[in-house]
């Protein structure tokens, strides 16, 4: 039989929650990838100032070196020529004359400390000035100590670093980004944190930890010979909150997209639950039979309920609460199960009123109209043509858990069920889930390993709420699903 998919107010509803969640995740999406590009422009700005004002600070030191060298020139008084350099800036500490064996020959009165000789005798600059190295110089202060060529002979520098330091330092004084220096090997120029957290520093960390604070760590290397600049930027955990955000975004979309589907081909529906039934065979019976959808519409009326409510025109269709009132609200409002009144226009009639469910979800409503107190009688008959009608096994249990009624299914399943017989001599491990689970006011699953049987159980309760009965449906089982609840014997 071909089927013809209908969208209800409530699909539509779901593909408007649909198209807009889609387009809150692609914003959020863009809006994410806009703001990384950011905070990683952001990163890779505070990144090209230290290294800017470190390759500044290194050029400078050639550049002040190569004037020294031009001002010593032509001077026959190398010794006093010597003392004036620091005159000529004053981040010069300490000036020297090196013959091409490394040797000093003239000096200012300052002691040269640990003069880096040996790495200029092995490698002595070819042309131009250059980086010697750093060494402790007078004071026990660290130095920069620059050499460039003077005639036959080296010029060497000390300069002092303490602007260099101080403007780092000045620079990246929050907490946000933090910038050291090394020069080579490990010697520390520019250290951001306490001393005694030096020795902690390897410089092979991806991330850091000082004053309680989190740091990813990256380096740089800068100049030749090379001084490595390590930066400490705040952890923002902000890669973790996009991914959860985003995960939240496709999960919600994941869910109304199977929704929308669930309503656009029916899967759950009322209709569905009893696709395998004729209900041509309520139109036999003179008590008005309803079955609407968990969206309120009806899906069928029999020719009684036409009759009944023959002012309305056709039921299929119209919304249950147009007809039945206050008790045909939507399963997601308030609704009024049970045996209710009906007043219409020139007579009073009485209305059983019961949810359809289906795996512990309401997909819609039954509902069957009587003229009242003798009809009453015959709305049971109706409920009972319709568990006879069910494929599955029905079996209803009283207060004093003895069996009130049961289908030819649920027979084929539990074998005898005479109707007053006790549950425990039906099945003990379907009575002792019963007894474990009693007062429970939602829908219970159950694996009957015995007997390889699934099912459903559902208590019932009276309008004061006190405990009523329950309802089983079995069905053949499939081997036991992990989300049913285990047996226990009793």
């Amino acid at each position: 039989m071909k089927k013809t998919l209908t969208v209800n107010n409530s699909a539509w509803l779901m593909f408007i929650m649909l198209f807009f969640l889609t387009i809150i995740t692609m914003l959020f999406v863009v809006e994410f990838r806009f703001l990384k590009g950011i905070m990683n422009d952001y990163e890779e700005t505070i990144r090209q100032v230290a290294v800017n004002k470190t390759s500044f600070f290194l050029n400078n030191l050639r550049g002040v070196t190569e004037g020294a060298a031009r001002k010593l020139n032509g001077r026959p008084d190398r010794n006093a020529a010597l003392k004036e350099l620091p005159l000529f800036d004053h981040r010069i500490t300490g000036a020297y004359i090196l013959d091409a064996t490394g040797r000093v020959v003239a000096r200012t009165e300052i002691p040269p400390g640990d003069l880096p000789l040996e790495k200029f005798r092995s490698q002595p600059p070819r042309q131009g000035s250059r980086v010697l190295g750093v060494h402790t110089g007078d004071g026990a202060q660290t130095v920069v100590t620059v050499v460039t060529p003077l005639g036959k002979e080296w010029l060497a520098l000390d300069f002092s670093i303490m602007d260099f330091q101080q403007e780092l330092s000045q620079e990246f004084l929050g907490n946000t980004c933090k910038v050291a220096v090394f020069a080579s090997g490990k010697t520390p120029l520019v250290w951001p944190f306490e001393r005694e957290l030096l020795d902690q520093f390897s410089g092979r960390e991806e991330k850091f930890y000082a004053n309680q604070l989190a740091y990813d760590v990256n380096s740089l290397t800068v100049g030749d010979p090379p001084w490595q600049l390590y930066f400490f930027l705040r952890e923002n955990n902000f890669d973790t909150y996009r991914i959860i955000t985003i995960m939240l975004l496709l999960f919600a979309l994941y869910c109304c997209l199977y929704q929308f589907l669930v309503e656009l081909w029916g899967v759950n529906s009322a209709r569905t639950y009893f696709e395998n039934i004729d209900f041509n065979i309520f139109n036999h019976v003179h008590e008005g039979v309803i079955i609407s959808n968990n969206a309120g519409r009806v899906l069928f009326a029999n020719q009684a309920a036409h009759e009944i409510f023959t002012a309305k025109g056709p039921l299929k269709g119209a919304k249950l609460k147009e007809i039945l009132g206050h008790i045909g609200d939507a399963p997601d409002k308030q609704n009024r199960y049970g045996t209710l009144t009906l007043r219409t226009a020139d007579r009073l009639l009485q209305a059983i009123h019961s949810p359809i469910i289906k795996k512990g979800k309401v997909l819609g409503a039954l509902t069957v109209i009587g003229a009242g107190g003798k009809e009453e009688e015959t709305c049971g008959r109706v409920l009972s043509r319709l568990m006879e009608a069910l494929p599955q096994g029905a079996v209803y249990v009283d207060r004093n858990h003895r069996v009130v009624q049961a289908n030819l299914m649920a027979r084929c399943y539990l074998g005898n069920l005479e109707t007053g017989i006790s549950i425990d001599a039906v099945d003990p491990e379907l009575a002792g889930f019963i007894y474990r689970n009693m007062g429970s006011r939602s829908v219970k699953r159950v694996h009957l390993d015995s007997r390889n049987l699934d099912g459903e159980v559902i208590f019932v309760y009276d309008d004061e709420g006190v405990y009523a009965g329950t309802l089983v449906l079995l069905e053949s089982g499939t081997g036991g699903n992990p989300g049913l609840e285990p047996l226990r014997p009793r």
